[in-house]
């Protein structure tokens, strides 16, 4: 499913000079060329970096260059950017949400699933199956806020997005190769419907997630400071994700991204149902795909670039 990416020109209307650098120089396209992109988190809203410091981060990632070997084949941690306060990480894959995203995705991605099922019930079950097969989970918290994972805070949001927004997410999804069709889009807004309309699904403690997460067995990282993401490094490179401390080390502090390791999708989705059917499994990947772009669209700004990694 994530074959080599291609093509990645087209210029989006209502593009800022900066949107044009990373079209028409850089070959990179902005959240904001597919109408999405309704949060904060992105380039234009930083007066503290430098723009030839910028295009070259994104031309360097872009070339693999901060690629590191990691051992996990499903996604283990968030794709936020920032560490715990001695400056570290959990090593391993990532995704929205860290291993939650794997909840989410099975649960739009599965036509079969228990729809009476709460958020909270289909957490303890997708960490306690995966921490059954041995695979290492993690959730993340922060120092300055009772849920401080975007991805499990705004969960409903999240939802409500891919209701509004699926042709939009299916429109940037099929740039980058996942190719969505008509009956897979009906499934995943069916159940996001389903869920949104669903009394008590989406637990009013957010922190309660990461809590069950926890109590099965998932890590837990409490991460510190401000989000200084400048793009989405979307990572189509088996075996690896990116080395975030090598970008910062490399120009900064402040120059951080967000990291989608996009080629844990379908291996993921393997271990999440129990079935051999490739278009089952295909289903659930691209749900988890789906969850990831409709995160960073509702964290993120119009300006933040998508920067493929093949």
């Amino acid at each position: 499913m994530f074959e080599k990416i291609k093509d990645f020109i087209g210029l989006g209307k209502n593009s800022s000079m900066q949107d044009e650098v990373l079209e028409q120089e850089l070959g990179f396209s902005s959240l904001g060329k597919f109408n999405l992109g309704a949060g904060s988190i992105g380039p234009a809203n930083r007066t503290d970096i430098d723009q030839n410091f910028l295009n070259d981060m994104y031309k360097r990632l872009a070339n693999g260059e901060f690629n590191k070997t990691v051992v996990s084949t499903v996604p283990v941690i968030c794709v936020d950017g920032r560490t715990r306060a001695d400056g570290t990480r959990i090593d391993g894959p990532s995704a929205a949400g860290g291993s939650l995203t794997m909840v989410y995705g099975s649960d739009l991605g599965n036509p079969e699933a228990q729809t009476e099922k709460t958020e909270l019930q289909l957490t303890t079950e997708i960490i306690n199956t995966l921490k059954q097969k041995g695979f290492e989970t993690s959730v993340h918290g922060d120092n300055h806020s009772s849920c401080g994972c975007g991805a499990c805070a705004k969960a409903r949001d999240v939802y409500q997005h891919i209701a509004n927004n699926i042709d939009n997410i299916i429109k940037l999804a099929s740039q980058y190769c996942i190719n969505i069709s008509d009956e897979e889009k009906s499934i995943m807004v069916k159940r996001a419907h389903q869920r949104l309309q669903q009394p008590n699904f989406f637990h009013e403690n957010r922190s309660s997630i990461l809590k069950a997460a926890q109590e099965n067995g998932a890590n837990y990282e409490e991460l510190v400071s401000a989000h200084n993401e400048l793009g989405i490094a979307l990572n189509t490179r088996a075996g690896t994700t990116v080395d975030r401390a090598a970008i910062r080390a490399a120009f900064g502090p402040q120059y951080d991204i967000f990291v989608v390791d996009a080629w844990t999708f379908n291996s993921a989705a393997k271990e999440l149902i129990n079935s051999d059917n490739d278009q089952s499994i295909a289903l659930i990947a691209k749900a988890i795909a789906v969850q990831n772009v409709a995160t960073a669209s509702v964290l993120g700004h119009a300006s933040l670039p998508i920067i493929p990694i093949t």
